[in-house]
């Protein structure tokens, strides 16, 4: 045992104890500067690294683990974002690290953040996309232009975003957002394909069962009368949805615009509550604006997103459990008396019941 636990020392947290995967530097955490993913229990004293390689789980030596626990804790509280989370873990992100907390953070999840910074990176690659195709178009245009005797040089050239934008467009998300078969209910005619350059005459609609669906004028009836529309519903409805908003925020947006938007749905209570209250206003997207837009994006990717993250975490939670039972016993049937009990007192969240009980058990070595 003396020998096993001297090799966990030395070695714990350089490579995986099961795949022999070595832990990346964090470079964030001074008292457990490897691994990139961790668990931990700041009731029960608990720390692991988990391997991004076979997904085991490494339980720390019992006497490296208060500081890394304080650590973790206060990372947890001060610049932590909660993902997702069960009635036990809660996972979170901070810098590079991806914490499994054991326990309730009392954090309130904000996924609205990911897609901020999606958006600010879709903008800064959108503007540099823009600035090529801008000077191979007009480098184009002044050659065509010096070759047939058709230039002015002192007229400037004023190129819109607009055309751009659509080029790039074209070139990433072709001309439909949606193929198949759906019949107007006021002439019968038929929509077969939804073309992205209509999309905006779209709007969130709310179904019969309460979930969220889209509007489609009907082009043959009056475009304008909201009941002369083809209604899609359910995921697929969602799926166009977001397929359009992508289409339209290809530029992505600027942080003024994107903390507007989170506000609006901080406002409504959650992304689901937003997206949902979007259709009271029965307005098409391009009406809603390019704040409303945004908003609704980011809410629906929050949605589908925490649909995944829920599957996750409970996965998360399976596996805590049957690490946790491993590790009790390690900590209270093969762990010195001695060492187990100033464990428990420098604990950063410390439970009375439970320390008396380690203290009147007799021990068992």
């Amino acid at each position: 045992m003396t020998t096993m636990l001297a090799a966990e020392r030395t070695g714990m947290f350089t490579r995986c104890l099961f795949c022999h995967k070595p832990f990346p530097e964090n470079g964030q955490l001074g008292h457990m500067p490897r691994g990139r993913k961790i668990a931990f229990d700041p009731v029960e004293g608990r720390l692991w690294a988990v391997c991004e390689g076979c997904h085991r789980w490494n339980l720390a030596p019992i006497e490296e683990r208060q500081a890394a626990l304080y650590e973790l804790e206060k990372i947890t509280r001060d610049h932590a974002r909660p993902m997702g989370h069960t009635a036990n873990v809660t996972l979170l992100h901070a810098g590079s690290l991806t914490l499994i907390r054991v326990g309730e953070a009392g954090l309130a999840e904000q996924a609205w953040w990911r897609y901020g910074r999606e958006l600010r990176r879709r903008r800064a690659s959108y503007e540099s996309r823009r600035s090529k195709v801008t000077a191979y178009t007009f480098g184009a245009m002044q050659y065509l232009g010096d070759m047939i005797g058709f230039t002015d040089g002192d007229v400037p050239i004023d190129w819109e975003d607009t055309p751009v934008a659509d080029v790039l467009r074209w070139r990433r998300f072709g001309w439909a957002a949606w193929h198949g078969r759906e019949t107007c209910p006021f002439c019968k005619s038929t929509l077969r394909a939804l073309r992205y350059d209509l999309g905006w005459w779209v709007y969130p609609v709310r179904g019969a069962d309460g979930q969220l669906g889209v509007g489609i004028p009907c082009q043959r009836c009056d475009p304008w009368t909201p009941e002369k529309v083809y209604e899609l519903q359910g995921d697929v409805a969602e799926n166009v949805l977001r397929r359009l908003l992508a289409y339209q925020n290809i530029g992505g947006a600027s942080e003024r615009r994107i903390t507007d938007a989170a506000r609006a749905i901080e406002h409504a209570g959650s992304a689901g509550e937003f997206a949902l209250a979007v259709t009271n206003n029965r307005q098409s997207l391009w009406k809603m604006g390019a704040t409303g837009t945004i908003g609704l994006e980011i809410a629906l990717n929050e949605t589908v997103e925490k649909r995944m993250l829920d599957l996750e975490v409970r996965a998360i939670e399976f596996m805590w459990r049957r690490e946790e039972e491993i590790a009790r016993i390690i900590d209270q049937e093969l762990t010195p008396r001695r060492l187990l009990e100033s464990h428990v007192r420098r604990l950063p969240i410390k439970l009375q019941p439970r320390f008396d009980r380690f203290i009147a058990e007799p021990e068992r070595r």
